[in-house]
């Protein structure tokens, strides 16, 4: 993530409480914005290892990178957030509804994530590839669940 993108979505997240206070769409723009920076992480890692020499310094920032911003996940979700806010999300109400089956799926993911962060770690190109696979499904998983199918 460029720094510019990164303090965006950091600039962003700070005003996500303000969902408490009847404003929900800023927390839902922090939220999508928090999203589009894992896509990218993910985009980014699998890209590098699809490459003839991948670049572990690339591979290490994009699971930093993709580790902060999955860490935000479980508080992006305050109540008032959901489609009762009148706002566009893909978000769908069982985030709150089944709040201990969405707290499992985004923990298992942080967790698969963490593990592909300390893969990167080691340098090892297959071991970064076997846990960068292992990744999507936890992702697959939550869309399955908790996100609107469009």
């Amino acid at each position: 993530m460029r720094t510019g993108t990164g303090l965006a979505v950091a600039a962003a997240l700070l005003v996500a409480p303000m969902a408490a206070f009847g404003q929900p769409a800023a927390t839902i723009e922090a939220r999508q914005a928090n999203f589009k920076a894992i896509a990218r992480a993910f985009k980014t890692l699998n890209d590098e290892l699809k490459g003839a020499r991948p670049s572990v310094a690339t591979l290490r920032r994009a699971a930093a990178e993709l580790a902060q911003a999955s860490q935000r996940i479980p508080n992006g979700f305050p109540p008032g957030t959901g489609p009762e806010a009148g706002v566009k999300t893909e978000a769908l109400a069982a985030i709150w509804t089944n709040r201990a089956g969405f707290a499992e799926a985004a923990n298992r993911h942080i967790a698969a994530v963490k593990a592909l962060e300390a893969a990167t770690q080691s340098g090892d190109l297959e071991r970064i590839r076997a846990a960068t696979q292992a990744v999507g499904p936890t992702c697959k998983a939550c869309h399955d669940s908790f996100r609107l199918k469009t």
